[in-house]
C-alpha cells in the first residue's frame, strides 16, 4: 500500500501541491497577523478595540483553515481520481495486476495524509506565528496555550475531521462524474457545518462532526465500493 501511495504523489508530481499549500498557507499567515497586530489600539489600556475577537482567535483560524483545506482536499481528490478517470490514466492504472480497491484507496490515502499533515503543520505554523509576533505588536491574549496538550489534541481531532470530510464531495463528483460537482459539494458540506438556524448555531454541535465523519467514512467505502466490476473505458 506505502508503495501505491508513494507512486501516487511521484505520478500526481506533488511538489506544486507543496508549493501551492505553503503559498495559501503563508497567505493565511499573513491576514491573521494582520488581524491581531494591525488593528485599531487603545492607547490608555494598550489593548486592541477587537481584543473580543482575538481571544477567540484560534476559532477564527480553525474556521477560515478548515474551509481552505476542505476545499484544497477536495480539489485534490478529484485530480486524482475523478480527472484520472476522464483522461484514461486510471484505466491504466486497472491494468496493473494489483486490486482496483487498492489503488483507489492508495489514491484516496495519498491525498488525506498529504492534507492532514499540511493542516496540521499550518495551523501550528499560524499559532505560533502569531505568539511570537507579540513582541512585535502589542501582547494580548489569542485564546489559546501551545504548551497545552489539549491544545495540539483539538488540532488533531478537526484535521482528521476536516480532511476525512472531503471523501463526501469525492463520491457525489464521481457519481456526477462532475469535478465541478466535488467543489461545490465542499462548499456547502463546510456551510452546513458552520450555519446558523435562527439563534441556534450548528458549528457549537457536537453531535453533527461525529455524523458528518461516519457519513465520511461510508462514503469513502462507496468510492470504492463495485470498483472491481466497473466499466473505466
Amino acid at each position: 500500500m506505502w508503495k501505491l501511495i508513494r507512486l501516487e504523489w511521484k505520478k500526481n508530481n506533488m511538489k506544486k501541491y507543496i508549493i501551492k499549500q505553503a503559498v495559501v498557507i503563508a497567505i493565511l499567515g499573513i491576514l491573521f497577523f494582520a488581524m491581531c497586530y494591525y488593528i485599531p489600539i487603545d492607547d490608555e489600556l494598550g489593548i486592541s478595540e477587537s481584543v473580543p475577537e482575538v481571544e477567540n482567535m484560534q476559532v477564527q483560524i480553525d474556521l477560515l483553515t478548515n474551509i481552505v483545506f476542505l476545499v484544497i482536499t477536495s480539489s485534490m481528490l478529484s485530480s486524482f481520481i475523478i480527472k484520472a478517470y476522464k483522461n484514461k490514466t486510471q484505466s491504466l492504472m486497472f491494468c496493473y495486476p494489483i486490486s482496483r480497491k487498492k489503488i483507489i484507496l492508495s489514491q484516496m490515502m495519498a491525498v488525506w495524509i498529504f492534507c492532514a499533515a499540511a493542516l496540521f503543520l499550518g495551523k501550528l505554523f499560524i499559532c505560533l506565528l502569531l505568539v511570537l509576533s507579540s513582541g512585535v505588536g502589542t501582547s494580548i491574549p489569542l485564546g489559546y496555550d501551545l504548551l497545552s496538550a489539549n491544545f495540539y489534541l483539538q488540532i488533531i481531532l478537526k484535521t482528521v475531521l476536516t480532511v476525512t470530510l472531503a471523501f463526501i464531495p469525492l463520491y457525489i463528483g464521481k457519481l456526477m462524474k462532475s469535478s465541478r460537482a466535488v467543489i461545490i459539494t465542499s462548499f456547502l458540506l463546510f456551510s452546513v457545518m458552520n450555519g446558523n438556524i435562527g439563534d441556534l448555531t450548528l458549528r457549537a454541535n457536537t453531535v453533527l462532526p461525529v455524523l458528518l465523519f461516519g457519513v465520511s467514512l461510508i462514503c469513502g467505502f462507496l468510492t470504492m465500493h463495485n470498483v472491481e466490476k466497473e466499466d473505466v473505458n
